[in-house]
């Protein structure tokens, strides 16, 4: 069992937040958990992976070199199977990336297991959490899923793979997602 906290001034490098996202995402495809649970109030589609060299596109044939963005991760994830929930606040730039996730799960047939909570009311009293859930590990804290908040904005984000710590904080999320306490 691990933890680790990152944080970073604004001014610092994204290295070490974008570094720890895009390994997360290429070992949980590898190992599809059966659940992603994505809290963000605030989520766009930013490049999340770094397949320029294209170490990476045997993981989806979709995926050509460059870098890919979370949509398409997500979309990924989907087509094995792995329940992804998301939870964010209404907006031009969410909207867009609901959107485009929506659309690519409805080509694939992956819709079923693709959920998400967009009610500002749901979302009232957890506005400022940001996570992310798997079946073994989280990272939390105050990051949003965007561009800036990855890589830009100073931020304290914390991963941790303690069987404790992450079912309690999934147990805490899931009403967000119609689950469990709603």
């Amino acid at each position: 069992m691990s933890q680790r906290v990152i944080r970073r001034a604004a001014n610092q490098s994204r290295v070490a937040v974008a570094d720890l996202l895009e390994t997360l995402m290429i070992a949980e495809l590898l190992t599809p958990p059966s659940r992603l649970l994505l809290i963000s109030p605030w989520i766009s589609d930013f490049p999340i992976v770094d397949n320029r060299a294209g170490q990476f596109t045997h993981l989806d044939a979709q995926w050509g070199t460059g870098r890919i963005r979370l949509s398409a991760i997500l979309r990924s994830f989907l087509a094995r199977g792995t329940q992804v929930s998301i939870a964010c606040r209404p907006g031009s730039r969410e909207d867009e990336f609901v959107h485009r996730l929506q659309a690519v799960a409805e080509v694939d047939g992956s819709d079923a297991f693709l959920s998400i909570q967009r009610a500002e009311d749901r979302l009232r009293d957890r506005s400022h959490e940001k996570a992310l859930v798997a079946d073994s590990w989280a990272l939390h804290g105050s990051m949003n899923f965007t561009y800036s908040g990855v890589e830009l904005n100073g931020e304290l984000v914390t991963f941790t793979d303690d069987p404790s710590a992450v079912a309690e904080l999934a147990t805490e999320l899931l009403p967000l997602f119609g689950g469990p306490g709603d």
